[in-house]
């Protein structure tokens, strides 16, 4: 029974204590989604920070399979004449020299970056001097091979900051340990919440089975 109370006063604590971190959508002029419902697509190996990679990829990959079946394919495991490595933005040139090198109808190229990563999981006693901030960014690309264009680009960049807040417990903060917790998303949580908010936006604005 105590363990029961004291993790519902710690849950008490999470909620009220955290700072909210943010999700934005940087320049947005996507208005559609894609055409789940036909062509071969094909998923680039991501381009993101190696101790993030097996999460997002799983994240990745349950994501457009829930969305595509069989018709998606993962570069790493099948024999393709192209790098691994694609840059944003590419040119007419190089998406066709996707096409040829792969025979696909649809590339989703992805980049993940920690652009911050100054925060802990907890903070105690932050105040007005306190600068940390953790942001990460997640770009998905979506390129129609047979049309050689981008078809959708989308920019999340998720961050969260240290910064003076008002006492929960009472209006002056006091120097107790509990009114000085605050709780923070790292750069790690962040990414991976940018690439599922990326991912939502794209499953609501497209057409699917």
């Amino acid at each position: 029974m105590k363990k029961k109370y004291f993790f519902l006063f710690f849950a008490c604590i999470c909620l009220l204590s955290c700072n909210s971190s943010s999700y934005v959508f940087v320049n947005s002029k996507q208005r559609f989604g894609v055409d789940f419902t036909k062509g071969k697509w094909l998923l680039n190996e991501l381009d993101c920070p190696k101790n993030n990679r097996e999460a997002l990829t799983s994240e990745t990959m349950q994501f457009f399979k829930g969305n595509l079946n069989e018709r998606l394919s993962y570069i790493n495991d099948i024999n393709v004449l192209i790098s691994r490595k694609t840059l944003l933005n590419p040119t007419k040139v190089k998406l066709k020299e996707l096409k040829d090198g792969t025979g696909f109808d649809y590339f989703i190229n992805i980049v993940a970056k920690k652009n911050r990563d100054d925060l802990n999981a907890i903070g105690l006693y932050e105040d007005e001097n306190s600068v940390g901030k953790s942001e990460s960014g997640v770009i998905v690309e979506i390129y129609d091979l047979n049309l050689q264009q981008i078809i959708y680009s989308e920019n999340v960049v998720g961050s969260d900051s240290s910064k003076k807040e008002k006492s929960i417990w009472e209006t002056k903060k006091s120097d107790k340990l509990i009114d000085n917790i605050n709780f923070h998303k790292t750069a790690n949580r962040l990414i991976l919440g940018a690439l599922k908010k990326n991912f939502k936006r794209l499953k609501k604005t497209s057409i699917k089975n």
